[in-house]
């Protein structure tokens, strides 16, 4: 499938392209255009701060995004990168996602 030249350049993790129009000026929509602006701010945030492991986890978009998630944290906890208490918060608002996710799927079919 072609895209248009002002399309969204935001690939979800699914593989799908977001589809929406692009910001003028810009490569990513409204919505992905404020997003990248946040994980850099937070990414230059992450790199003034030693104390801290730097990671950044993936927006909660899909299954998939909450998955690669889910996944990081273990990789990080197994390699003694993250604190237990960090993880099991972070673990527990990947479930409230997966548990949202779940009730936005069941609203939008027939």
């Amino acid at each position: 499938m072609d895209r248009l030249p002002n399309e969204c350049m935001r690939i979800m993790p699914s593989g799908a392209h977001c589809g929406s129009p692009a910001m003028r000026q810009a490569r990513f929509c409204y919505y992905h255009n404020r997003q990248h602006d946040e994980r850099l701010a937070l990414e230059a945030d992450n790199a003034r701060r030693t104390r801290f492991p730097q990671f950044i986890l993936p927006p909660m978009e899909d299954a998939v995004s909450i998955q690669a998630s889910l996944s990081k944290i273990i990789r990080l906890l197994a390699a003694g990168e993250i604190e237990t208490e960090t993880a099991s918060v972070i673990l527990y608002s990947l479930q409230l996602a997966s548990t949202n996710l779940q009730h936005a799927a069941l609203e939008k079919s027939p």
